[in-house]
């Protein structure tokens, strides 16, 4: 081992003016050319992948820029959509970034069924690249009315066992490391299998023991002529598997991790003059950057790099062979943890407030400089429900550059220590090519062809002009405006529009006397439609389940819901008013209340109507207070309150709250479905800001329905269903999702969530500090 004293020169590719050109030359200009476009990776926090059918999907994404892996500022709008098993789109919502992080809530409703769904989000500027940097998780929805547990059948024992050599070649009489992985059918390793390796007469010449995800490794010096087989048992059978890539010629790589350096031991079996007096060449690349050094064989059969890691990409590490044509002969994947910070959760505490329990805890080590941004799931102790494979540093780190799923990813970077790295290095050594393909890369670089979208743009052409001033009406995101158009002017435009569910673009004419009026003009909406993802596909495990389901009853009411017949557009307002009550009513516990725009109660206060309706309200003191006249419980007469989809946890914002805004409200006196919150009833409020408008200018506004539009940014509640009892409550019931907890300066992060009684939760924690830095935990509270 004295070549590994031998200093190290990281070289940029180069090569003597005596040497004649050759197609390695391209391999380093072709990659920078590849590459030139930065890359975006999104991931998402999923509350749980398990759910009951009428629970919420609620999601924080984080977008980051693939190289820094600092939040992207380029993308304002993440597409997310829930896939049925044949690839449809059963749900579909358009996300918001700001400052890299977006979140929102898809209802699982009466489309859902029993069975598993995929839960995908992208940008459009990922649609330009072949890798797979979108985000993808499979979720298992249950439906307690028409599902059952079944019991197990046996079915014949189906095992994957692969014995791969490090870099793809075992060379006759060279040590070779060879890594295990041992898989079931559904690409769930078999855990702590032992086994030996024997050669043709039965002789033992190693051995192996794998961890909990069925991966481990063996060395061997293979001999000349000689078959080799690993024996192992799983569930009382026994298997022999030959162990093969045994080569004669060829070129191995072997790596030898020396703590702040990494050693790559080149062995070489050329028997020709002509190949070992060929140039190759190894590059190191991390998808973004790339270094070269040119290798040689001529004077020897081995050759030994050390790298210090500091001059390594930190994560993944790409490193490849090529001989002179310019074809890759081998590479290997190396994970540098230097420069890969991974933060723990410290501190955790809790204290009580009323009905709710407040959490508090720190992260150490952020800079108040820098961004921060968390978000928190929080579940029953020994819940089912959250399944996913990966965390924040997994899929940003280790997904995007390897070809095959990865059980449990998130293990190796929660509370990582050098036995995790050692187990990481197991995986990469049977994960073989990574994602990137040098045929690809040096012949089919990605085009410029898709923007990174910042919002909706709109252009508004004029179909008759009678005047150059008109005005905008404003929305939650984007301010009122007046616009004053060139005379020779035929249309107008406007990005960065950011319209959330239900509002409208309203514009009025003003002509030279100052009057409002209708224009006459016809307005196009880009994009308007959910872009299809067309990218290579991101290999996932589905969730591992402990149990069996199966559907009671087939969903017949939904048969023909992807059948849909393209209408004329026909404008049937009065039938899609008719409906759209009906169908808000019926879905609705308790009384609904409408308010159309020549509604008298339109001019009251809120607080003033639901006097009306049962509450005692008092605005005496400048703040707003409600009580239920005949409450349901004697402890507690305050409804539960939610205001367009999100739940006041105080009420600060109804005092004088105006009715003209109001489209509906709906108020459940039972307070069925709201747990211990419920015992002074629910009250939901939905507003409609265009109905204040319209009041204010009338006629003169002529409003367009947009395409496609972004979820509103929300906190919510998310119930456990107090009538789903039993297993399914016990196993997959969510108590709250938090999808956004604000860090101060010294590293505090602080929410609340519900008490219900539990003696224990689990928090499970990520998030973005410093930066570029990684939160990633999961934290057990007990309670009581």
């Amino acid at each position: 081992m004295k070549y590994l004293l031998l200093s190290f020169f990281l070289l940029t590719f180069s090569h003597t003016m005596a040497q004649p050109p050759s197609a390695v030359d391209d391999v380093v200009p072709a990659f920078e050319a590849y590459s030139e476009l930065p890359r975006e990776v999104v991931f998402v926090h999923l509350n749980k992948s398990v759910f009951i059918k009428g629970e919420g999907v609620g999601y924080k994404a984080y977008v980051l820029d693939k190289d820094t892996k600092k939040r992207s500022l380029e993308t304002k709008n993440l597409y997310c959509i829930i896939q049925d098993s044949l690839d449809r789109d059963v749900k579909k919502q358009l996300i918001r970034i700001e400052n890299g992080v977006g979140s929102g809530l898809i209802r699982l409703d009466s489309t859902f069924t029993t069975g598993s769904y995929r839960f995908k989000a992208y940008t459009n500027w990922m649609r330009n690249f072949s890798e797979a940097n979108y985000y993808e998780q499979e979720l298992t929805v249950i439906d307690p009315e028409k599902t059952e547990e079944i019991a197990t059948e046996e079915i014949e024992l189906q095992v994957d066992a692969q014995f791969l050599p490090e870099s793809g070649h075992a060379l006759v009489g060279i040590n070779s490391i060879y890594g295990v992985v041992i898989k079931d059918e559904k690409g769930f390793g078999f855990p702590f299998v032992e086994g030996t390796v024997e050669d043709e007469t039965g002789k033992a010449v190693a051995n192996f023991k794998l961890n909990s995800f069925g991966i481990g490794r063996f060395a061997l010096i293979p001999k000349q002529g000689i078959r080799y087989f690993a024996t192992f048992s799983i569930n009382n059978k026994d298997f022999k598997i030959p162990v093969g890539y045994i080569e004669r010629q060829g070129i191995s790589c072997t790596i030898q991790d020396l703590r702040d350096k990494l050693g790559l031991i080149l062995n070489a079996r050329l028997d020709q003059a002509n190949q070992k007096d060929q140039n190759f060449l190894l590059s190191i690349h991390n998808g973004d950057s790339i270094k070269a050094v040119d290798i040689s064989f001529a004077d020897q059969d081995q050759v030994i790099k050390v790298f210090p890691k500091q001059d390594l990409y930190p994560g993944i590490n790409v490193f490849t062979l090529f001989d002179q044509t310019g074809t890759p002969v081998f590479e290997r994947l190396y994970f540098n943890h230097k420069g890969v910070v991974t933060h723990k959760i410290e501190a955790a505490k809790h204290s009580y407030n009323n009905d709710s329990i407040k959490v508090s805890f720190s992260v150490k080590g952020i800079d108040p400089k820098y961004w921060n941004s968390l978000s928190v799931s929080v579940l029953p102790e020994n819940t089912g429900a959250y399944k996913g494979h990966h965390n924040l540093p997994s899929y940003t780190l280790l997904t995007p550059y390897l070809k095959g799923p990865v059980e449990n990813a998130s293990y190796y970077f929660i509370n990582p220590t050098p036995r995790k790295a050692y187990e990481l290095d197991n995986l990469l050594l049977t994960q073989g090519w990574s994602s990137y393909q040098w045929n690809t890369i040096i012949n089919k670089p990605p085009k410029y062809l898709f923007d990174f979208e910042k919002g909706i743009t709109y252009k508004v052409t004029f179909n008759e002009k009678k005047t150059n001033d008109y005005f905008i009406s404003p929305t939650k995101f984007n301010d009122s405006e007046f616009i004053t158009v060139a005379e020779e002017q035929e249309f107008f435009s406007k990005d960065n529009f950011f319209p959330i569910d239900g509002e409208k673009l309203e514009i009025a004419a003003i002509d030279k006397n100052g009057k409002w009026y209708q224009p006459k003009i016809f307005v196009q909406f880009k994009p308007s439609y959910t872009p299809p993802l067309g990218l290579n596909q991101v290999s996932i495990l589905g969730n591992k389940e402990g149990r069996i389901l199966k559907e009671v009853q087939e969903a017949s009411a939904f048969e023909g819901f992807y059948k849909v017949q393209m209408l004329d557009e026909v404008l049937l307002l009065e039938e899609s008013k008719a409906q759209r009550i009906e169908k808000i009513r019926n879905n609705s516990v308790g009384r609904v209340d409408f308010f159309e725009d020549d509604d008298w109660r339109r001019n009251m206060m809120l607080s003033t109507y639901l006097s009306s309706r049962g509450y005692a309200i008092d605005e005496s003191s400048g703040v707003f207070t409600i009580r239920a006249r005949n409450p349901n419980s004697l402890n507690n007469a305050t409804p539960l309150i939610i205001l367009d989809g999100v739940q006041l946890t105080n009420f600060t914002l109804l005092y004088r709250f105006a009715m003209d805004q109001v489209d509906y409200i709906e108020i459940n006196p039972s307070g069925v479905g709201a747990g211990i919150r419920g015992g002074g009833g629910v009250i939901r409020i939905v507003t409609d800001p265009s109905r204040a408008r319209r009041a204010q200018f009338g006629n003169s506004l002529i409003d367009y329905d947009i395409p496609i539009t972004f979820t509103s940014d929300k906190r919510f509640y998310n119930p456990m269903y107090n009538s789903y009892s039993g297993t399914f409550f016990n196993s997959f019931g969510a108590i709250d999702w938090h999808p956004m907890v604000v860090v101060d300066t010294q590293g505090i992060g602080q929410f609340s969530f519900l008490n219900y009684g539990l003696p224990a939760v689990k928090l499970y924690i990520e998030g973005i500090v410093n930066d570029n830095e990684f939160v990633s935990d999961v934290v057990e509270l007990k309670i009581q």
